[in-house]
């Protein structure tokens, strides 16, 4: 099996295929990119690994990636490079030993209940603040009901937002709003003003516990003032 990264035109290729994931590659590869992931791990290897992979071409992050089919896979330990380490063996020792802080987690290994919330409560300590955890097969209609039961239980106690893309199986997309790590650090945008914006917010709501997070941004008193003008001359 060859999981050496993706290129563009392999990529693209493969979004165009019928596939269980084969949607949610440019997404993944754009939120490893858009958050400038350094540390990226991944539970269940194939496509994901490619396309995560490629993206650590771009952002000189490592992935560590995990599959416990060590007969089908074993050949596979002896391409490894600094770059892309790889384990042969369960999730939970995998997870016991994978280092912190990590930025961008795929989850497509196991999709029963108790090893989907086993696997989420020990990575969850080790991922950095705002950093994002992606689940697959969250709207496979068999799979689906509780591995999302799973995740909700899982992110009982911690800030953390969610939501699902519900083609291609289904994509769980979760973000750390307060983790035990320092924050990501996501491409830099250009401001109108030729400043770069690198603040990062809570979200407002915590759909898990319900909660109210208030988010202080200072408005300098002209820019509330042409905010309220506009909204009046567009009748809103």
């Amino acid at each position: 099996m060859d999981l050496s990264p993706y290129t563009e035109e392999e990529i693209w290729e493969q979004f165009h295929k019928t596939g269980s994931i084969t949607k949610h590659l440019l997404s993944i590869y754009s939120l490893a990119i858009g958050i400038n992931a350094q540390r990226i791990a991944e539970i269940g290897i194939g496509s994901t690994t490619k396309t995560l992979r490629m993206a650590a071409k771009q952002t000189g992050g490592t992935v560590f990636s995990c599959d416990v089919d060590k007969e089908r896979f074993k050949d596979l330990l002896g391409e490894q490079q600094s770059d892309w380490r790889l384990f042969l063996g369960n999730s939970e020792t995998f997870l016991k030993d994978l280092k912190g802080p990590i930025d961008i987690f795929i989850h497509d290994g196991a999709h029963d209940y108790y090893q989907v919330k086993l696997d989420l409560e020990m990575i969850l300590p080790k991922m950095s603040k705002f950093g994002l955890i992606c689940i697959h097969d969250t709207q496979q209609y068999e799979l689906g009901p509780d591995m999302i039961e799973a995740i909700q239980d899982a992110l009982t106690g911690w800030d953390a937002s969610y939501m699902t893309l519900p083609f291609c199986c289904g994509l769980t997309l979760i973000r750390v709003e307060n983790g035990q790590h320092p924050e990501i650090s996501p491409v830099s945008k250009l401001l109108s003003n030729g400043q770069i914006d690198t603040k990062l917010f809570a979200s407002i709501s915590h759909p898990i516990a319900g909660q109210q997070v208030e988010t202080k941004i200072n408005i300098k008193p002209m820019q509330w003032v042409k905010w309220k003008i506009r909204k009046l001359l567009k009748g809103y």
